[in-house]
C-alpha cells in the first residue's frame, strides 16, 4: 500500500484502532509507525481530517478523532469487522488476508450490502479478531501479553490493533481468540508460552496486540 493509495478513512480507521483508553492524542509517530509513511505525509493527512473537522490535531502532542470523526471512524471499523467474519468464518480467508481484503472492501461496499451481510451472517458479535462489532474498543479484565507473568495462565481474548505482521504471526503458529495459553519465560521482547501442549515464542509487537484474560483452571 503506497501513500498515495491510503484514504482518509483509511486514516480515520487507524486512529481510532491506535488511540488508548484515556482519551489523549495520538503521536503522529505511531501513525507513522503503523503506515510507514514519512512524517510529512502523515502530517498532510492529519491536516486534512482537521480541515474537515473530522480530528483534533494539537501540534507536539498529536491528533484526536472530533465527534463526527469517531462517528465515522466506528461506522468505518463496524464495516470492516463484518466483511472479516464473512471471508474468515465463511469463506476460511487467513485472519491476515480476510483483514487485508476487508479493508478493501469497507470502503467499496455499500452500506445496505453490508448489512444485508451483516443479517445473512446471524449477526456475529465479535470479528475474527475478537474485536466487538459496533462498540467501543474497551475491553474489561484483560491485559496486554507484555504485561502477563511468568506462570501466568491466559484465554487470548483479542489481537488489536490488527497490525499485519502480528496477524501474519497468529496465524502462523495458530493463535486465535479463545485459546488457552500459559507464560513460561519472557524477557523485554521475547516472551515463550505454551500452546496447545506446544512451546511458542512470541516477539516485537505481537506482545502489545495479544490481549488476554486471566484464567485459574489448568490448561
Amino acid at each position: 500500500m503506497t501513500a498515495a493509495s491510503v484514504s482518509i478513512e483509511d486514516y480515520l480507521g487507524a486512529i481510532y484502532r491506535l488511540q488508548n483508553a484515556s482519551g489523549d492524542p495520538l503521536p503522529l509517530g505511531v501513525l507513522q509507525d503503523f503506515f510507514g509513511f514519512s512524517p510529512i505525509s502523515i502530517h498532510e493527512m492529519v491536516q486534512k481530517l482537521a480541515q474537515r473537522g473530522m480530528a483534533d490535531y494539537q501540534p507536539y502532542r498529536g491528533v484526536k478523532l472530533t465527534s463526527f470523526g469517531r462517528e465515522t471512524a466506528e461506522a468505518l471499523v463496524r464495516r470492516h469487522r463484518i466483511w472479516e467474519c464473512f471471508l474468515a468464518n465463511e469463506l476460511q480467508v487467513p485472519i491476515d488476508e480476510a483483514h487485508k481484503l476487508a479493508g478493501d472492501l469497507e470502503h467499496s461496499a455499500p452500506d445496505w450490502v453490508t448489512e444485508r451481510l451483516f443479517t445473512h451472517l446471524g449477526e456475529p458479535g465479535f470479528c475474527p479478531h475478537g474485536s466487538k462489532i459496533g462498540e467501543s474498543n474497551l475491553h474489561l479484565a484483560e491485559i496486554q501479553l507484555n504485561e502477563a507473568k511468568i506462570g501466568q495462565k491466559l484465554i487470548v481474548t483479542r489481537i488489536y490493533p490488527e497490525k499485519a505482521l502480528v496477524l501474519v504471526q497468529a496465524r502462523e503458529i495458530g493463535l486465535h481468540p479463545g485459546q488457552k495459553i500459559a507464560v513460561i519465560q519472557k524477557d523485554n521482547m521475547e516472551m515463550k508460552i505454551l500452546l496447545d501442549d506446544q512451546q511458542m515464542t512470541l516477539t516485537g509487537e505481537t506482545l502489545v496486540c495479544v490481549w488476554g484474560a486471566e484464567i485459574k483452571d489448568e490448561i
